[in-house]
Parts: C-alpha cells; structure tokens; sequence
C-alpha cells in the first residue's frame, strides 16, 4: 500500500516537473498523459495486483546515483544504508549510493568537471552556492512555492525555521536545494563542577567571565579550548560570534542584495570600499575578548585538538568545553552517571561589556549543513528529474529527519518534528550568522586565521599587530577570490 501511495506521488512529480522544466515527450507531453488517464477512468477497476504490476516498471527503470559525505561514522552510515533501503522498496527507484569518507569535495569537483557529477548530493551552504554559481545544481526556487509529497499541507519553503528558509534564498529566484539538518554548536558545562565552584550557568559575557573566574579559584580548569589547527574550530566559532554579536549595522552596510546576510562577493566589495576593517576598535575588541578569554583554558590549547578537549570534559578535568549536537551520543555514553550537565549558547555580550554590543548571541553551527541539491543536467531527462526530486523530499522529510536525530543527533529543520527533552537546549534562539567573517571566506583564509591566532594568543602579536595580520591576510585572500571570479569595482563584484 505504501508503495502505490508513494508512486502515485511520484507520477504527480514527474507531472509537476515536466511542467516546470518545459519538457514534453514529442507527442504531447502531458496532454498524452491526460488523455491516457481520461480513458482509464472509463474502464473497470483494476485489481490491487494489477496495479501494483502496472506501476513497477514505470520507477523501476530509474537509478539515481546519491553522493553524501558520512565521514567514518559507522552509525550515520548505517542509518542512512537503512533509509536508502526503506526508499528503495517504497518507490522502486535504485539509489546507488556514493559515500565518500575523504576527500569529498575534490571528487565531486572531478566528477563535475568530467560531466559526471551524481544525481544528487549534500553539501553545506557554502559549497552548495559555489556549486549553483557554477551552473551545477537545479533551481529549487518553484519547488519551494509547492507542497512537498511528504510534509504536506503548507508549502515546501514554510515546513523551514524562517531564519533557515531566507537563508536559503541566494536571491529572491535562485535556490541551491533544501537543507534537512543542522549540527548546533553548544558550550557543554559540568553542573557538578559549577555547583562546587558557587558559578551560576551564565547568559551574559559578564557572567560567563564570573564563572570563569570562580572556578579557577576553586582549582578546576574552566575551560577546554583545542586550538592545534583549524579543523579543530573552536577559535574559529567564538570569533564568529563575538564579532557578529559587536558588528551592529555591519550587516545592513554590507547586505547590498537585502537578503539579510553578507554574501561573498558583497564581503569582497565591503572590504575595498572600507566598509569591513578588521583594525577598528570594534574588531579588535572582539581579540581583546578572546585574549581575555584564554586565561580560562588549559595551558596547552595551541596544541590541543577537539577530540582530546571533549575527553578531557567526560573525564570531569574541565568544567566547559564546545562542541556539536551530534557529539551528544558520545558524551552521554561516556560521562553515563559520573556528573550532570547541561549546554548553553555562547553568552550574550550587552553593552555593559561593549559600545557596539547588539545584544543577541550568533548561532555557531546552525546553519543548513546538510543541503539536499539536485544536478542540473537532469533538466534533460524529466522522469530522472522527478525521480531526484522525489527523493529529495524523502530525504529531507521529517520521517527521515526524526531518524537522524534519534540515532544521532542531528537538529531537525522541519517545523513539524519535536525535539526530544534530551536536544532541548540545542533550540536556536539566537540570530543567525549574518557575516560569516572566518568560516564562510576558503580555506586560506582559515590557515590565516589560525596561525595568526595561535601567535597573538601567545604574546607574539599585540591586538593591534594581530588586527594588522588579519587585515593583510583578507587581502591576500580576497585579491585571489577577486581574480578567479573577475569581480571588481567596474563590474560591481557582480552584485
């Protein structure tokens, strides 16, 4: 019964899909099928076994080759075998799946380029732009306006967290694909360790910094920051937010599309044109917080990394440690009895701390990191086309999505799931990130960062001489970016 259902949805997909694209069949396209299904209406009723016959063949034809970036994770590639499995059966549709547990994004390049690339794939917001830019990916921009065939009863953009949908919009007619999950960033903090040290859960910086203080007088670490390189994140996170949370009308000076966020080649303009200087006091206020900040941490975090940081916080040697959703399993396997704890959001910074203070903590994580994207050169083949957008919403419904977070703890996006008391305090409440000042420029820039920061965290560089560094450094960058987009003044970096 579930698969007739289900195909039934699927042919009014591909009807839905052939509309969209233009395509016909030679013969009348819908029409055809119109007519074929008006004479149907005069025939006697079929039975279920021939219906189920009849139906078969229509998807068993199609194979969709699915490529998704599960790393070594044994449970996230379990699911997601079960799910692909669960799918097949449903819809007749074969998923041959490529997981790619090292280097993902250079294969997808070289799959691409070759004319290759997989039907449909994930990817995080960054690269799922990049990709569109490069005329790889489908529109979703109509789909979004549509009900989707598992999460019906409101169009496919509202079953979004508003922040999440408008996020999504590049402008207001281009859209990569539909983002399903996200991975929040959350400071763990070890209630027991608080309670013995008289800290109260802090909201504000002000606080945080009191608990900080507090527990350091009662012998405990407070805090375990890695910082060995960038892929250990910590230092890129807390930048972001506290320069998003002292930016104030950063934003709306650099958001020339209106869309609410700093795109890159909006950062680009914004930083020739002055508009972004990384030696403004409100910039180097948000170091000197950092450097503030770092006294709480173990003497070795510039050679500690987020794996061995997250040991030291179940062992009970650090009171705080920052780390993801999908680190919950772990953590709550392995710290079983031995102490109570709770997550917090980065603590707000009001202006008791900073003239430029906003008033509202930036999410860290959050953001659409699992983007469903369809390629576009299946805009040929309008069943396949279907098919792939099927898919999609199956992958992104909140059935699936609900799978994904009790096995391992991924935030779902859709509006219609609940988040188990378990997930509770991963609940965004916080604005989005508008600038994504160090995570959303490449690579390069990440090196630049860390390296810059490891020295001024260790007294190399005074604030000054590290807000110099990173000025010289997005420049370095920015010049390259300017270069491999031919984006300038005279065209308008392509705004």
């Amino acid at each position: 019964m579930k698969r007739k259902m289900l195909n039934a949805l699927l042919c009014a997909t591909i009807a839905a899909s052939m509309l969209l694209t233009g395509c016909g069949n030679g013969n009348g396209g819908n029409n055809a099928q119109d007519n074929t299904q008006t004479e149907e209406t005069n025939k006697p009723e079929e039975t279920n076994e021939n219906k189920e016959t009849a139906e078969e063949p229509q998807n068993s034809d199609i194979t969709l080759v699915f490529a998704q970036d599960l790393g070594i994770d044994e449970t996230a590639n379990s699911i997601t075998n079960e799910i692909l499995q669960t799918y097949q059966e449903k819809t007749g549709i074969t998923i041959q799946f490529e997981n790619q547990p090292t280097d993902y994004r250079t294969w997808l390049t070289t799959q691409f380029t070759a004319k290759q690339g997989p039907d449909v794939y994930s990817g995080i917001l960054y690269d799922m732009t990049s990709d569109y830019e490069a005329g790889y990916l489908y529109n979703f921009a109509e789909l979004y306006q549509q009900e989707s065939a598992y999460d019906a009863g409101k169009p496919w953009k509202d079953t979004l967290p508003e922040s999440i949908s408008e996020r999504m919009y590049l402008t207001d007619s281009d859209v990569p694909g539909y983002p399903s999950s996200t991975s929040v960033v959350r400071i763990f903090y070890n209630k027991s360790l608080f309670d013995a040290a008289g800290a109260a859960v802090p909201t504000t910086w002000v606080e945080f910094m009191d608990a900080c203080s507090k527990l350091k007088e009662a012998g405990t670490t407070p805090f375990g920051f890695p910082n060995a390189s960038k892929d250990d994140l910590s230092w890129l996170w807390f930048n972001n937010s506290i320069c998003s949370q002292l930016n104030k009308d950063m934003t709306k000076n650099l958001d020339v599309s209106g869309n609410g966020y700093a795109e890159l080649n909006e950062i680009v303009k914004g930083f020739d044109d002055g508009t972004l200087d990384f030696t403004s006091d409100q910039m180097k206020q948000a170091y000197e917080l950092m450097k503030e900040f770092s006294q709480y941490w173990t003497s070795d975090y510039n050679g500690l990394d987020q794996a061995s940081a997250i040991d030291m916080f179940i062992r009970g040697e650090v009171a705080m440690v920052q780390a993801m959703s999908t680190n919950l399993t772990s953590i709550a396997a392995n710290v079983g009895d031995s102490f109570e704890y709770g997550v917090i959001p980065i603590p707000v910074i009001t202006d008791e701390t900073s003239e430029y203070a906003m008033g509202q903590s930036v999410i860290l994580g959050g953001q659409p990191d699992i983007i469903y994207g369809v390629n576009k050169a299946l805009e040929s083949d309008p069943d396949k086309l279907a098919a792939a957008i099927d898919f999609v919403q199956y992958m992104s419904s909140p059935e699936v999505q609900t799978k994904y977070m009790e096995a391992i703890n991924r935030i779902p996006l859709a509006t219609s799931t609940e988040l188990p008391e378990r997930l509770s305090g991963f609940i965004i409440t916080e604005d989005a990130l508008r600038v994504p000042y160090y995570t959303g420029i490449n690579g390069e820039l990440r090196d630049f960062f860390c390296r810059g920061g490891q020295l001024y965290l260790e007294g190399s560089y005074s604030t000054d001489e590290f807000a110099q560094y990173v000025q010289e450094s997005f420049a370095t960058v920015l010049d390259k970016i300017k270069i491999e987009n031919d984006w300038n003044a005279e065209n308008n970096y392509g705004l």
